[in-house]
Order: structure tokens, then sequence, then C-alpha cells
């Protein structure tokens, strides 16, 4: 009797594995979902390209609300880095050479002499949106290193065509 019970106890597990499993296997994902990499590339160039303060309304069109704000922000940081003098107001400049709505940008990110205002230079930018914010995940005057690129998952597409791998300039081609 203790044997037949000991079986019964033993089908009926077998079956509640068996009837989890067929469950598991039909229900849907719960993990994180892919990226979205459906996103619609903006490029931008000459006058339209150049944020500066105070930000006006035929810079960056096209752009994502947030990027907008973004850069804006960005803009007055630099400015207050410079001490908020009317002298350096129209120093910091970010040149945004292309945007993808799936939150990926590329561009340049400089300060201009101005009198009165001891400034000059600037590196080139990525940006990404991370944590559901955009941010510059990339800032350089070399080329970036390949691994560092596809960390981030930058797209080539925003401007991005090579990147080192060991000591060779390759290549990139990421979707």
């Amino acid at each position: 009797m203790a044997a037949t019970r000991r079986a019964q106890l033993l089908l009926l597990t077998a079956l509640a594995l068996l009837l989890a499993g067929t469950w598991l296997a039909l229900s849907p994902a719960t993990g994180s979902p892919a990226p979205d990499r459906d996103g619609t590339l903006i490029e931008l160039h000459g006058t339209e390209s150049k944020a500066v303060l105070p930000l006006k309304g035929n810079r960056l069109p096209g752009v994502p609300a947030d990027f907008r704000a973004f850069v804006k922000g960005q803009l007055h940081a630099m400015w207050d880095d410079l001490g908020q003098t009317q002298a350096c107001k129209k120093s910091p400049l970010i040149t945004v050479y292309a945007v993808r709505t799936d939150g990926f940008a590329m561009g340049a990110v400089n300060t201009r002499p101005r009198r009165d205002c001891a400034t000059g230079g600037g590196y080139i930018a990525i940006w990404a949106v991370r944590h559901g914010a955009w941010k510059e995940v990339i800032g350089t005057q070399e080329v970036i290193d390949c691994a560092r690129l596809e960390r981030f998952d930058i797209p080539s597409e925003i401007g991005v065509d090579e990147c080192y791998q060991g000591d060779q300039v390759v290549p990139y081609d990421h979707p």
C-alpha cells in the first residue's frame, strides 16, 4: 500500500512539473524587451544643427523634445562653468550631426572664443538615453574603441564609421 501511494505521489509530481513546463513554454517572455531599433534618423546640417544660447526655434528642428531640452540644459551648464558672464553667453556651441528617435545622437561640443571670454576647444560627443534620460556616454577627440561603442550599443548610422580594435582602425558597422 505504501508503495502504491509513493508511486501515485511521484506521478502527480511529474504531472505537475509537466504542466508547469508547458505553461512556461507557452507564456510570453517576462525579461527586458529588446531595444527598439526602429528609430528614425534625423540628420542636421548648417545653421539648423548649431545650438547656442538662447536656443531658438530654428535650431535643431524635428529632434525629439526631450533631446532638445537636454541640449539646452547642456548649453546652460557650459555657460555656468564659464561664470555666466554676458561676454561668455554665446561661447557654448553644440553642433548636432544626427539624432535617432530611439535614443542615440552624435555631434560636437565646443566653446568658442569671445571677447572678454577666454575659451576655445571642443570634442566629439555621443549621447544616448540611459535610464530614461539623455546622457553623454562618450566624449573624445580620438577614434573610439570598438568595444566601447558596442558596450553602449551605438548604431553606426548616427555617423560613427570607424573605431579602434586593438591598435588598428577598422570600419564600424552596427545596426
